[in-house]
């Protein structure tokens, strides 16, 4: 059960990039069950996510790929809730694209940092000006743990992601005067992607290593960054932080797999 605080915690205005798909879908559809006033910002139109958010959630047109439209979507944003702050931002939009390194061609490599990267600055940017002047408010970036690790054949993708986890705590330090936290999830390999991610692991070596290399023995679930974001929704006297939600992936050195797994099944 949520105490009466938790509960006005989550009863807010709730702003949501990527809310057509995946963790931001999932984000969407749970704010608005909690009795959040949800607004999200896609290139895509989201009608999958409003069909189940119901009538709190409100979707936005935007290539956050796009200056212009990242700007004209505030100012709807702003027209939606009649000039008020969001009070949770949650920073979901990413794309990837693969191929080796050595032939990643320029329109990708453009693409990865404008959206990825220079969008998630720009929009940290509106929001943050809206929430200083109303006093603070809470943003949330998705990165991943590709900001820690090399994975092969998405090198531009983790580069994208280490640049969010840097962004992460540069804007905390920015912007902790104006009471706004600024923190972070990375979330490990997930079971479902986002329509905008390449899917690797279809190739059944990759997903049998990436799986022996979680030790809980599963891929992630959007629930499972969803009750990190939750507690971010919340959280006081934090930021510039990034919480891990992998299953353990980064913690895993030499891992119970293959024979070692099966001696610990042994009768």
């Amino acid at each position: 059960m949520l105490s009466t605080n938790q509960e006005d915690a989550l009863r807010q205005r709730v702003l949501i990039t990527g809310a057509s798909s995946g963790i931001g879908q999932a984000c969407a559809v749970a704010f608005c069950a909690d009795g959040a006033e949800v607004i999200g910002l896609d290139r895509s139109p989201g009608g999958a996510t409003a069909a189940a958010a119901g009538s709190r959630f409100r979707g936005v047109l935007a290539d956050l790929a796009d200056p212009v439209q990242i700007e004209s979507a505030f100012e709807q944003v702003d027209g939606l809730w009649q000039g008020r702050s969001p009070e949770l931002f949650v920073a979901c939009a990413s794309i990837s694209r693969s191929g080796h390194f050595l032939d990643a061609p320029v329109a990708d490599i453009d693409a990865q940092l404008a959206i990825n990267v220079r969008g998630m600055i720009l929009c940290g940017q509106q929001v943050g000006r809206r929430m200083r002047a109303a006093g603070g408010g809470r943003i949330v970036h998705i990165t991943s743990v590709a900001a820690s690790t090399a994975w092969a054949t998405e090198p531009v993708y983790c580069v994208t992601k280490g640049a969010q986890a840097s962004l992460t705590q540069a804007m905390a330090i920015e912007l902790a005067p104006f009471n706004i936290q600024v923190n972070a999830i990375a979330p490990g390999p997930l079971e479902v992607n986002s329509v905008s991610m390449v899917g690797t692991r279809a190739d059944p070596e990759v997903l049998r290593h990436d799986l022996e290399r979680t030790p809980m023995g599963r891929f992630g679930r959007a629930e499972d960054i969803l009750r990190a974001v939750r507690y971010l929704a919340q959280a006081t006297w934090m930021t510039g932080q990034t919480i891990v939600v992998d299953g353990g992936l980064l913690a895993t050195g030499l891992a119970y797999i293959g024979g070692l797994r099966q001696g610990l099944e042994a009768p």
